[in-house]
C-alpha cells in the first residue's frame, strides 16, 4: 500500500486554509497549513510534501515566488495555484510558473478536487 500523499496548502487567509484542509480531507487526502511561503519553506516539509496548493497573493513571499524557488532548487513537486485576483497580468505571470493548476477563488469543489488529483495522478 502507497503512503498517502500529503498535501501543503499556503494562504494568509486562515478561513481559506481551513476551507481547502476541510474539503481535502473530505476526499480522504492529508493536507498540512501554512500562513506563509516562509514558515512552509522553514518547516522542512518539503521533502515529504507530493502538492503545494498555495495562494498567489500573500504577504512576504508569494505563490509566484514560490513556485520560482522551489523551481530554481530542482523541486518538482506539483503545484495549484489560487488566487483572488482576476488581473491578465497577474494570470499571465502564474501561468508563465507552469502550475499544475491555475484556479479563481471561489473555486468549485469538483474543479479543485479534479485538479489534486491530475496533479497527485491519482
Amino acid at each position: 500500500m502507497s503512503p498517502e500523499p500529503l498535501i501543503s496548502v499556503i494562504d494568509d487567509d486562515a478561513s481559506v486554509r481551513g476551507a481547502v484542509i476541510s474539503l481535502l480531507r473530505s476526499f480522504g487526502l492529508k493536507g498540512l497549513a501554512f500562513d506563509s511561503a516562509e514558515a512552509f519553506l522553514e518547516s522542512g516539509k518539503l521533502a515529504s510534501t507530493n502538492l503545494v496548493i498555495t495562494d498567489i497573493h500573500m504577504p512576504g513571499m508569494s505563490g509566484i515566488d514560490l513556485k520560482r524557488k522551489l523551481d530554481a532548487q530542482g523541486s518538482t513537486v506539483p503545484m495549484i495555484m489560487i488566487t483572488a485576483k482576476t488581473e491578465a497580468a497577474v494570470m499571465e505571470r502564474a501561468q508563465a510558473c507552469n502550475p499544475s493548476c491555475l484556479l479563481k477563488k471561489p473555486f468549485d469543489s469538483e474543479e479543485f478536487i479534479a485538479c489534486v488529483e491530475r496533479a497527485l495522478s491519482l
